[in-house]
């Protein structure tokens, strides 16, 4: 057996052994299921590659896996339907697919149109972070000039408690402290012993007004806030192209999903051009259901029928014995 038909039942999930047995239809039917499933799997492994390289930013082997995984699904989908024994056209399982395929091509067009729409999307971001820096500028301002107002009252009440300081500085640079000092000395007394006699002495001594410390911590407090103040104003007029700054470098998928989705809304071209491309996903995602539908029943089919009918036959002998 060709590696081509190995790889086909591979993919497809059908026996290499029973269809060894078959006539030429059923290779053909493969050939046409397996180059379904190539398709499908090209176009989503570039899907997964990019959509991990441009939103999750992914390094090359996360890119590689988001390929594996986004392709590894696709073939498991379309192996319910390729699988299935008996295939009835309106069955839960085909419907179920058709929901299926429309999502998959709405999340396909998606991804693939804001890659397509690269450039325009970056133009119409421009337009939508100057709408978001007018919305969220007042509130930045409005954060910082409260912070700015708190520094200052800080400062005032800070530079009004100095005034009052020094002015009692300039009226009493220094202040007197009083210190007194006790000595005894011995007496001699009348019947000859002697006596401890204290002698206090009493001292005034001018020292430097302790406001003066108090001075020296408001002042290196003032210059820290000071400090605070400079940065908060730097800040102020900076606001606005960090908030642009920000706005550009967080851009994530939704937000050009959005940027896309105006695009399309309001430029008409866009819109066919959208449409085109789900409607190319969509009916790549139902070929092979359009295939298992039209298609008559292979030989390889039978022969899994054939021999589903033989086992049940087998199983609801083996219960009659039983019973």
């Amino acid at each position: 057996m060709k590696w081509w038909i190995k790889f086909g039942c591979f993919l497809t999930g059908w026996n290499s052994r029973i269809l060894s047995q078959c006539s030429e239809a059923s290779y053909k039917q493969l050939k046409k299921y397996t180059a379904a499933l190539l398709i499908l799997i090209i176009l989503w492994g570039f899907t997964g590659f990019c959509f991990a390289q441009r939103y999750v930013h992914a390094p090359l082997w996360g890119c590689i896996l988001s390929s594996f995984i986004f392709v590894t699904i696709v073939i498991q989908i379309e192996r319910q339907i390729i699988l299935t024994v008996k295939f009835n056209k309106w069955s839960l399982s085909a419907i179920f697919r058709l929901f299926i395929a429309i999502l998959m091509a709405l999340l396909g067009s998606s991804i693939l149109d804001q890659i397509i729409f690269g450039d325009d999307i970056k133009r119409k971001m421009v337009e939508i972070t100057d709408r978001q820096v007018q919305e969220q500028l007042p509130l930045r301002l409005n954060i910082i000039d409260g912070k700015l107002n708190e520094l200052q009252a800080n400062i005032d009440s800070l530079d009004r408690t100095n005034v009052g300081l020094y002015e009692e500085i300039i009226k009493n640079p220094t202040i007197k402290t009083v210190s007194s000092t006790t000595i005894y000395r011995n007496e001699l007394q009348e019947n000859g012993t002697y006596k401890r006699i204290p002698e206090t002495t009493v001292s005034t001594n001018p020292v430097a007004n302790p406001r003066m410390k108090q001075v020296e911590t408001n002042d290196s407090i003032l210059s820290r806030l000071r400090i605070q103040q400079e940065e908060y104003t730097i800040r102020k007029i900076n606001v606005e192209n960090e908030l642009r700054r920000e706005l550009s470098e967080n851009a994530g998928f939704l937000e050009e999903l959005r940027a896309m989705l105006e695009i399309i809304l309001t430029r008409k071209e866009a819109l066919a051009f959208y449409l085109i491309v789900f409607l190319f996903l969509m009916f790549l995602e139902l070929f092979v259901v359009t295939s298992k539908m039209s298609d008559d029943e292979c030989d390889y089919d039978l022969i899994v029928k054939h021999q589903l009918s033989i086992k049940k036959a087998a199983l609801d002998e083996l219960v009659k014995q039983i019973k």
